[in-house]
């Protein structure tokens, strides 16, 4: 089947799946996301594994179980809520979308130096494009290529369909650097596991986590403001909040600020998470990559 067909095919049932009513939506998603649950041990043990890391006595087997199975059903939803979004007009979000402590990112745009916005995958990170729209603010997003190009040119689409602008990591650096100089805000996550040469290891609920140090060369280049965001289910509608500032912390020792200034942003991301945990994307491996030096043991 040719490329554009399954592009085409993409689009239609992604469009269908939108027409479907919400609560009932909410239904069908909810038994899938317990079948899932079910049916994939390999993911269901990573995501009990990684909750009972991240919490250890404050919750029991019992809690831990039921966490997971609510994971599975909000990760079971987003395909349903891009449906919903892809469907929705601009005039309509504001009914949908609420924001909180866009005073924070005011205050760092008024530096003059663009915004770096770090978030996670957390709630339906995937309909951020059309929450932050309603700003009318310059605005891209860094992303990773998908290799599936029917896929790819879909969620460009969608990503890009309210004026967001989506730039590959690959030889991004020019480009967020001009970007942030005219003052633009600039999103990327910061919550996934990489090998051991493409980052630092940082403390992230009680573990060491390989976490990806270019936003911190980024910002060490360009003093960039950063400003944390997330986005979470509040029954039928969405909470997108900012943070305050992270500062930057500069010691003359680039290696060291490197890995400060990743603590930094990847406490801030935990602090996101804590908030509200179960829809948190814990199927993934985060702590796949293992440091070979000793780890000091969470208090």
């Amino acid at each position: 089947m040719k490329d554009d067909t399954i592009y085409r095919l993409i689009k239609f049932f992604t469009r269908l799946i939108g027409w479907i009513p919400r609560p009932i939506a909410r239904g069908i998603s909810d038994f899938l996301g317990r079948i899932w649950f079910k049916a994939d041990k390999r993911h269901r043990l990573i995501v009990q594994e990684n909750i009972s890391h991240a919490f250890g006595l404050s919750m029991d087997d019992p809690g831990v179980r039921n966490m997971a199975r609510e994971i599975f059903k909000n990760i079971a939803g987003i395909l349903f809520e891009i449906g919903w979004a892809y469907n929705l007009k601009r005039s309509e979000f504001p009914r949908y979308f609420t924001f909180k402590g866009y005073e924070n990112l005011e205050a760092a745009l008024k530096k003059r130096k663009g915004a770096l916005v770090l978030t996670c995958h957390l709630g339906n990170w995937e309909l951020l494009c059309q929450a932050v729209s309603q700003l009318g603010l310059e605005n891209a997003i860094l992303y990773r290529k998908l290799d599936f190009q029917p896929l790819e040119r879909f969620l460009l689409e969608i990503r890009e369909q309210f004026g967001t602008r989506l730039i590959a990591l690959k030889g991004a650096s020019r480009k967020v650097d001009a970007l942030l100089a005219r003052g633009h805000i600039v999103g990327t996550l910061l919550d996934q596991n990489v090998d051991w040469h493409e980052g630092c290891f940082v403390n992230f609920f009680g573990r060491p986590a390989c976490t990806n140090d270019g936003v911190a060369s980024l910002i060490l280049r360009t003093k960039a403001p950063v400003v944390p965001m997330f986005i979470v289910r509040e029954g039928q509608k969405y909470l997108i909040e900012f943070l305050p500032e992270v500062p930057l912390v500069l010691t003359n020792d680039r290696i060291k600020d490197l890995e400060i200034n990743t603590q930094n942003y990847t406490s801030a991301i935990e602090t996101m998470i804590r908030r509200c945990p179960a829809q948190w994307f814990w199927v993934h491996n985060r702590w796949k990559t293992k440091n070979s030096c000793p780890w000091p043991k969470a208090a």
